[in-house]
């Protein structure tokens, strides 16, 4: 799943809710970007930068698989920015989806223990499960339910109801709506196993259905069948009435083949393309 592009798309919308990871008491407002450091021409994952500018600037990289260098790269990350502005009291959080995956790697995990709180780490399930047990209504614990939920059935059971928390939510439109988009993602990126038909109808059944990029995949992928499909009909017809003819006696066997040989090419492609349009869930 793209998991690192869809923490971006929730915290860049909402960056409130990564000081809320975090536990980070903020004291102006920030807002989130991904910038490219020159010095190693690398992106990071998200620069929060504050409206005051005498407030910490926090650089941010989302960890979803084992990294060992994780530590070292965010380090010299923070080390780049501060070069360039060296005015700015710079600072890091590394977001873990789970702590296996925390390497730990010291000095710079050090950090995170100081009381100067230079580095913050968060182990999001962990947050998510303690934020559960005091708000289970929080839009933030549905929105990251088809990232974490194990239980295939309650993921399918529980979408509607999870998607209408976040929807009536008091969320800003803007910042609703990328949340919405990243629980659709997960969503469907974790029922690919599922028929085709049964993934339609069950996304379906959200609010607002129609206005979702995954509906608009649908539709698109609706189109190209029947795009492809009546491509495939017309070339079937002419390779049948080139084997009539042949039958006929009106073309022999080489002429057959160089009329038809083309067309079989082309049949066999649109074919694997039909192939590969029905057996793929967007």
């Amino acid at each position: 799943m793209k998991t690192d592009k869809e923490l971006y798309k929730i915290f860049s919308a909402y960056p409130n809710y990564l000081f809320k990871c975090a536990n980070i008491r903020k004291k102006t407002t920030y807002t989130m970007q991904s910038v490219t450091l020159k010095e190693f021409e690398r992106r990071t994952d998200g620069l929060l930068a504050p409206k005051d500018p005498k407030a910490p600037t926090y650089i941010t990289e989302f960890q979803a698989q084992k990294d060992a260098n994780i530590y070292h790269r965010l380090a010299m990350e923070m080390a780049s920015y501060a070069m360039m502005n060296q005015d700015c009291d710079i600072r890091g959080i590394l977001v873990f989806l789970h702590k296996g995956l925390d390497p730990k790697t010291n000095p710079w995990h050090y950090l995170s223990k100081s009381k100067d709180k230079f580095l913050k780490i968060v182990y999001l399930d962990e947050f998510l499960k303690e934020l559960e047990k005091k708000q289970p209504n929080h839009p933030m614990v549905a929105v990251f339910k088809p990232l974490f939920e194990k239980d295939l059935n309650a993921l399918k059971n529980n979408a509607y109801h999870w998607y209408q928390k976040i929807a009536k939510s008091r969320l800003p439109k803007d910042a609703k709506e990328h949340i919405q988009k990243a629980f659709i993602s997960w969503l469907t990126a974790r029922l690919r196993d599922l028929p085709y038909q049964e993934v339609i109808n069950m996304i379906a059944s959200l609010p607002d259905f129609e206005t979702t990029q995954f509906y608009k995949d649908i539709v698109e992928v609706g189109e190209k069948r029947g795009e492809k499909k009546g491509e495939k009909s017309i070339i079937v017809k002419e390779i049948n009435r080139f084997e009539k003819m042949k039958k006929k006696g009106d073309i022999n066997e080489i002429l057959f083949k160089k009329l038809c040989d083309p067309l079989q090419k082309e049949l066999d492609k649109l074919t694997a393309e039909i192939d590969t349009i029905m057996n793929k869930p967007q």
